[in-house]
């Protein structure tokens, strides 16, 4: 398998936590380019009252490292889109309708970080007003979120809200139970990205391609290509996900 999907990145410099500059923004997309990695769509995180990135400013940056990277020798195959991480607030339905933060590649799948101690009670809430007002919910690094690692009840209720799953390739190397609670999901296919969440390409770069062996062997090719193409690239087309 080649040509890898990344949904999930801080790649886009000057914006959050992530890159701090384009040169950095390129060593990137490189590292990501030696991982098989083709199509990439940027989530700067948007978390309000911490990190606020001004859509312009987003756009702009945006602009100018797809240029670049168009015209570099190596990252010119590289198809590059905008999205953002939002870590949610009631009023995230406002920031979508207003253009404030993008959703994933223009399209009505919005990627959702939320507090990694927050009630489930919360989560479901969150994921139940997003996918009221019209947009599809993806939630950002499962794993990482206290109250639901190991509750399947609970994951089985998000999925029948309609909300999508990813799981960073982090995630592999956790503890043991966040290890036994993603293999469980992906098992259960319940599952539906497998993204890097890469900041930077050396503490927290983008790998890949050992995670995506990984899923292969052991949970099938035909999975582990609906996690990793099929599926990021009917999030780009705004087609539905099953």
């Amino acid at each position: 398998m080649t040509g890898y999907a990344d949904i999930h990145c801080h790649a886009l410099y000057g914006v959050d936590d992530g890159a701090c500059d384009i040169n950095e923004s390129l060593a990137i997309l490189r590292f990501m380019h030696d991982e098989g990695i083709r199509t990439v769509i940027m989530t700067p995180h948007y978390h309000g009252g911490r990190c606020e990135p001004a859509i312009d400013r987003v756009e702009n940056h945006f602009a100018k490292l797809q240029q670049t990277a168009a015209d570099d020798d190596k990252l010119g195959d590289m198809d590059l889109h905008l999205g953002c991480e939002i870590y949610y607030y009631p009023s995230i339905i406002e920031w979508l309708d207003e253009g404030r933060v993008a959703t994933m590649a223009g399209s009505s799948y919005v990627l959702l970080e939320f507090g990694y101690t927050m009630e489930k009670r919360m989560i479901t809430e969150g994921v139940g007003a997003v996918v009221n007002a019209g947009y599809r919910p993806v939630i950002a690094h499962v794993e990482r979120y206290r109250k639901l690692v190991g509750d399947m009840k609970a994951m089985d209720e998000l999925l029948e809200m309609g909300a999508l799953i990813q799981i960073n390739t982090g995630a592999f190397y956790e503890g043991f139970k966040i290890r036994s609670f993603i293999k469980k999901l992906l098992k259960n296919e319940m599952v539906h990205f497998v993204a890097t969440d890469a900041h930077d390409d050396k503490n927290r770069a983008p790998y890949i391609s050992q995670e995506a062996r990984y899923i292969a062997k052991h949970y099938g090719e035909d999975y582990c290509r609906r996690l990793l193409i099929e599926n990021p690239a009917a999030v780009i087309r705004n087609d539905p996900i099953s």
